[in-house]
This record gives C-alpha cells, structure tokens and sequence, in this order.
C-alpha cells in the first residue's frame, strides 16, 4: 500500500507540476486548455493503467492465498479423518 500511495502522490505531483507551467506559459487560452485537456487524458491513461497493474498484482496475490488456504484446509480435514478413524479404531 505505501508504495501505491507513493505512486498516486508522484502522479499527482506532475500532474499539477505540468499544469500550473502551461497556464503560466505564454500562449492564446484555447491553445493552453487544448494542452491541457490532451496531457489530462494522457495522465488518466497512464494512471489507469498503473491501478490496473496495481489490482492485478494484488488479485493475482489474493488467488494463490485462496490456493493455499484450500490447500491446507483439504490437509487438515484429511488429516482429522485419519485421526478420527485410529480414534476408532482404539475405541474398538
């Protein structure tokens, strides 16, 4: 999580860097807004691909815990089944 704070913060920060230098550069309005609006799309783009990555890596790290999960629990339930069984066995 820190690092993705650390990357939103990085994006953010040029983001607004990139800005505040385009309405400070001396060019016609329209042309300033067409800068602007063409460099925001480039950041949500960019931006939704890195929270792509982001929610992929952690949905890929979610499956193989829920991999192992079931795995160990499969183990447990078949190693109480043998237990229950010379439980029985004993009982006998």
């Amino acid at each position: 999580m820190k690092s993705a704070k650390i990357l939103f913060g990085a994006l953010a920060g040029v983001a607004v860097g990139i800005q505040i230098g385009l309405l400070i550069a001396p060019e016609k309005g329209v042309d300033t807004r067409k800068k602007l609006s063409k460099k925001g799309e480039e950041y949500l783009t960019d931006f939704n691909k890195q929270l792509d990555g982001l929610l992929k890596g952690f949905s890929d790290k979610f499956d193989k815990f829920n991999k192992e999960i079931s795995k160990v629990a499969e183990e447990t339930k078949s190693k109480s089944n043998e237990l229950l069984a010379q439980a029985k066995e004993k009982v006998k």
